[in-house]
């Protein structure tokens, strides 16, 4: 690997008109408290996934999207067995996260740990998903 490839943990992030911003922890789901679809969204006018590269410490936004065009974050893992199970036995895979998601109304901004950045327009059946709003 190239030295000057760069890493990143990344974290969801939400700003607002009057109040302070909340975020999530740095690639981790986390307890309910810290999870996005908790988070109270009035009054937010920024939604990104944050960026903090692991030699520098240097956060900036890897991808974002205005307040009223957010609809929801979602981790990315890859899954691997160890070896393959048995007749009649049940394995759970080792899971690493490797980035995050960033759904607006018409796209999806995936986020990798290298910093790259993926714009996929959403299929029109996955536009028409209604995503629990748990903090309004």
């Amino acid at each position: 690997m190239d030295s000057d490839t760069k890493f990143y943990r990344v974290r969801w992030r939400f700003d607002y008109l009057n109040r302070p911003s909340t975020y999530g922890i740095w690639n981790v789901p986390g307890p309910a408290a810290n999870q996005a679809c908790f988070q109270n969204k009035e009054g937010m006018i920024r939604a990104s996934i944050e960026g903090e590269d692991v030699k520098t410490r240097e956060i900036k936004a890897l991808a974002e999207c205005d307040g009223h065009d957010f609809r929801n974050f979602q981790w990315m893992a890859v899954g691997r067995m160890l070896h393959m199970p048995r007749a009649g036995e049940s394995m759970k895979p080792l899971t690493n996260l490797v980035g995050m998601k960033l759904l607006t109304t018409n796209d999806e901004y995936r986020v990798y740990g290298t910093g790259a950045v993926e714009k996929v327009p959403l299929p029109e059946s996955h536009k028409m998903i209604n995503f629990a709003t748990y903090g309004k």
